[in-house]
């Protein structure tokens, strides 16, 4: 009986879903890595190359072809990963390293580092 004199109730799947969390918590439950992921990292390094690209100060003809040339090389460099991420890494678990590490860079120095981490 429980505390306002009801019969008390318990979970009959409760051993089991016991075991799955243990498990989870042991495994790290690590989905594994989509092209939906590719996309959103490959976003994610435009942005950072966007946001420490170095633009013309001045208005002008050729300052707003550099402009362009900036642009375009974030978008370049967007597409190249989510194709290279697409080949080498859908499939693989994103808590692995270099996948890990590109979600959580802040800096394209970060997205250097990354490039270092062994294969798993």
């Amino acid at each position: 009986m429980n505390t306002r004199g009801a019969p008390k109730r318990s979970f009959a799947g409760g051993a089991p879903l016991v075991f799955f969390v243990l498990a989870c918590l042991a495994t790290g439950c690590a989905r594994n890595v989509t092209e939906n992921d590719c996309k959103a990292v490959g976003e994610h390094l435009r942005v950072l190359w966007t946001a420490e690209a170095k633009y013309p100060e001045a208005a002008s003809p050729s300052a707003e072809k550099a402009v362009a040339v900036v642009k375009s090389e974030g978008q370049r460099l967007e597409e190249s990963f989510v194709t290279d991420c697409k080949r080498d890494l859908v499939g693989k678990p994103r808590a692995s390293g270099e996948f890990s590490c590109l979600s959580h860079a802040k800096t394209l120095a970060d997205v250097r580092t990354c490039a270092t981490i062994p294969a798993h």
